[in-house]
């Protein structure tokens, strides 16, 4: 997944290997998280694009050739796939548990699968693979079967974190993904080159993006996604990602006061920006 792509690619240049480019084969499955990682994309200076590859007349090299023509040529290919669920022995047959034809436990909202109280949560499941969202539906299930009618997990608005250099964190919709849905949206962006913590700890790549319902007016009203490219911004998405799933509106958010110098500030700056009113003008 894209996720793992990007944060292995950045391990690899943090070992003093040279720039890799992250090619990114686009499939459906994937399509909201290239969506929403597409300006994160290029502050990473990494590239998607459907690819083929072909051997040159140097053994050692591949030539990968993108849609627009575009030829790179490397001596060597990582190629990750993605993942699958080692469900093939997980139930006995006859146990009443069904699967997909992927091989992921079919579940509810809740997590109960095809069988009486059996239930079935995390990379077992067609759900985001991330260790917090198997944390959330664990805490669901049990919940669920203790008789306590938990809240069932909100997969569009959980919060993404991709541990690259930059950082890539987001949660909620996405621009395109929010005008599918049908909201009028307007949207604000700001650069970390204008923050002062960036630019005491000498990393100012990145910014913030905050999708909201346009009121008519040309002000936002609720918060709809909030995204982030820049340093430790997967520290910093937690008000974002409460926002959403709080279903805050701008002027809600930008009354409470961020502290300076902070990364953080940024997100309000770019909230403030959406009532109408900037801080820096």
């Amino acid at each position: 997944m894209l996720k793992e792509q990007a944060e292995r690619t950045a391990a690899w240049e943090q070992l003093g290997q040279s720039t890799l480019p992250l090619v990114q084969v686009l499939n459906a499955q994937m399509k909201s998280v290239i969506e929403q990682t597409e300006q994160a994309a290029t502050d990473l200076g990494q590239r998607f694009g459907m690819i083929a590859s072909r051997a040159t007349e140097q053994a050692k090299q591949s030539a990968h050739l993108f849609g627009d023509g575009e030829t790179i040529e490397t001596d060597l290919v990582v190629v990750s796939v993605g993942r699958r669920p080692y469900t093939d022995s997980l139930v006995d047959d006859g146990a009443g548990v069904d699967l997909d034809d992927r091989g992921f436990v079919t579940v509810d909202e809740l997590c109960r699968t095809s069988a009486d109280g059996v239930w079935s949560i995390g990379d077992c499941i067609a759900t985001p693979q991330l260790a917090h969202v198997g944390f959330a539906e664990g805490i669901c299930a049990i919940g669920d079967i203790l008789g306590e009618h938990p809240v069932p997990v909100d997969y569009h608005a959980v919060p993404w974190a991709i541990y690259c250099k930059p950082e890539v964190a987001f949660a909620g919709y996405s621009e395109e993904a929010a005008k599918e849905a049908g909201f009028d949206v307007v949207v604000s962006s700001s650069r970390y080159m204008g923050n002062s913590r960036a630019q005491i700890i000498g990393e100012t790549d990145g910014l913030v993006k905050i999708i909201a319902e346009d009121q008519g007016d040309g002000t936002g009203g609720r918060v709809l996604g909030v995204h982030m490219v820049g340093p430790w911004v997967t520290e910093q998405l937690g008000q974002g990602y409460l926002a959403v799933n709080w279903e805050a509106t701008v002027d809600e958010i930008a009354h409470y006061l961020q502290p300076h110098p902070s990364l953080s500030e940024l997100f309000g700056e770019t909230v403030m920006t959406l009532t109408g009113r900037s801080l820096h003008g």
